[in-house]
């Protein structure tokens, strides 16, 4: 475990703010907004050793995370998507309006996701869908919460110029107050106050290519190649004690595709390297341990600590759920726990692992498939015990999405997409999902005797959910596509509010543009939400009682 002087000396001067010296808390929260007129930067490397203004808060309850509303894109490392802080503007029992607030057109382009130092202190990383019209690259920016005009704006790689495969990482504030951008093989330290770049790591980009592709399972070249312009390392996690973790995945050589679309659409997507895992020292910004996967793993690490050890999961090849140990840094592949991989037909590779108390949970299909999707549940303590369910395997898919997928599944007819993770609310004991192709979200329970329905509704997405609010007052955020229009294609959705425990709707918006795909609703304060528009609006939706 490591723990810099500059994170102690931090926090001491925070605890002395609180203490009596009012006039610094702006300072320890990350200061106020009172810039009217954005700044405009490329990344350049300044040396601090602590943002500007800001402070740590080690006695954060979900570190290494800062102590804001949403400093990580899913709340907690082991990615429940619950976010206690934020609250439900509407009314439970009464109708609700919803209001609509808009940035300037193209202001952030194919946004990602939000961190927060405080109420007054909002930024969003994005610009990594490289086939959206106006995105050139990762970027980072402060946004004004109220009016949506940018305070200052960094563009950190221009991957059109470099030639470089633009994929979404993701950003996050650790507790020591820098924000950390994953994009391309970089990762970003910057200062939340001015947008300035503090140190930039280059994540390596040797892999070992494919030697017997399409034959499975895959082996791999004893000799490493260069592969930087298709290396991206598809977002950022980290353990307690602050160590980032990273992974790899990769754009097959040769095909020019940019955005997540080059992972189904170029030519021989899956003839591709194996993964790297690492972790990184964020103070010194130098890597501590790297490893190569034995294969492909396509969804983001998820971590948890139990009973004492933080362990690194991740879904191999298709549903094959692995973990390391991590002491120290390093990685150790833990033998004792290889729970059976899924054994119906037809499946495709799942979305990351999500923890749920003492289970892992997960699905398959997060890229279209010709069977079923697939719930499991995988005890911590216990890789046999296992739970699985086929929730969605009764349910039809419309004619029009039937035709639209007729051979999206490797040629074959798709029955079952479902590209987002799962959420889970550990406090409540429920955990949700979604199958686009039927049109459905739902929500389960873990039993002594499996995985169980709570409640089923109508409903299409292909984002992620988003929870908010207390444990008592939880409510589900979600998008919803037009029954006209094909998901994937869809030009326009809605924002849809429904109580978290039973599925009963309590707002929705109006229309609203086509979402960044594989983004989800945003967390804000004061009861609003944020909406990053594909093409680059951000729109802050607010519900209140009629």
């Amino acid at each position: 475990m490591f723990v810099s002087l500059p994170r102690i000396a931090l926090a001491l001067r925070c605890l002395l703010v609180a203490s009596g010296a009012a006039l610094l808390v702006s300072a320890c929260l990350g200061g106020g907004d009172n810039s009217s007129k954005a700044t405009t930067s490329s990344a350049t490397t300044t040396t601090a050793t602590t943002p500007t203004g800001t402070a740590v808060n080690p006695s954060a309850a979900n570190a290494p995370w800062y102590a804001s509303l949403q400093a990580f894109e899913h709340y907690d490392s082991g990615r429940s998507h619950v976010f206690p802080k934020a609250r439900f503007g509407g009314s439970f029992t009464g109708s609700n309006t919803v209001s609509l607030v808009r940035s300037s057109q193209g202001a952030y382009p194919s946004g990602y996701n939000m961190s927060y130092l405080n109420a007054n202190a909002a930024f969003i990383q994005g610009g990594s869908y490289g086939n959206v019209k106006n995105s050139i690259g990762p970027f980072v920016a402060k946004v004004n919460p109220t009016t949506l005009k940018p305070v200052w704006y960094t563009q950190l790689r221009n991957t059109q110029q470099a030639k470089e495969w633009d994929y979404p990482g993701a950003m996050a504030i650790m507790d020591d107050g820098f924000i950390y951008v994953v994009s391309g093989y970089r990762i970003f330290k910057v200062d939340p106050a001015n947008g300035n770049v503090v140190k930039t790591l280059e994540l390596p980009t040797q892999v070992h290519m494919q030697t017997n592709y399409p034959t499975t399972p895959p082996t791999y070249s004893s000799t490493s190649t260069d592969d930087a312009a298709n290396t991206s390392y598809n977002g950022i996690n980290a353990l307690p004690d602050g160590t980032i973790v990273v992974k790899s995945l990769y754009r097959v050589a040769g095909c020019t595709m940019n955005g997540p679309q080059a992972l189904l659409n170029c030519p021989n997507a899956r003839n591709v390297p194996a993964s790297n895992l690492m972790s990184v020292d964020p103070d010194t910004m130098k890597i501590i341990d790297n490893i190569t996967l034995p294969a492909f793993a396509g969804a983001r690490p998820t971590i948890t600590r139990y009973k004492g050890v933080d362990y690194v999961y991740l879904l191999e090849k298709t549903s094959n759920a692995v973990r390391y140990s991590v002491r120290d840094g390093k990685f150790t592949l833990d033998t004792s726990w290889t729970p059976a991989a899924v054994p119906y037909p037809n499946q495709m590779t799942g979305a990351s692992l999500i923890v749920m108390n003492d289970w892992i949970v997960g699905a398959t299909n997060s890229v279209p498939a010709a069977g079923a999707l697939t719930m499991f549940a995988v005890n911590q303590g216990d890789a046999s015990r296992i739970f699985r369910l086929q929730p969605y395997v009764n349910d039809k898919v419309p004619p029009l999405l039937s035709k639209a997928f007729a051979k999206a599944a490797d040629g074959k007819q798709a029955v079952s997409w479902a590209g987002m993770s799962l959420e889970a609310d550990p406090e409540n004991g429920l955990f949700y999902g979604v199958e686009t192709l039927a049109r459905k979200v739902a929500a389960f329970k873990l039993t002594s005797t499996g995985i169980t329905p709570v409640w089923t509704k109508t409903q299409t997405t292909t984002e992620w959910a988003t929870l908010i609010g207390p444990k008592d007052r939880r409510v589900w955020v979600g998008t919803d596509i037009p029954g006209a229009e094909i998901p994937g294609q869809n030009k326009t959705e809605t924002v849809v509010f429904r109580d978290a425990a039973n599925g009963r709707e309590l707002a929705r918006s109006g229309k609203v543009p086509q979402m960044t795909q594989g983004s989800a609703i945003q967390p804000g304060y004061g009861g609003s939400v944020f909406f990053p528009v594909a093409t680059g609006t951000l729109i802050k939706v607010t519900p209140s009682p009629k």
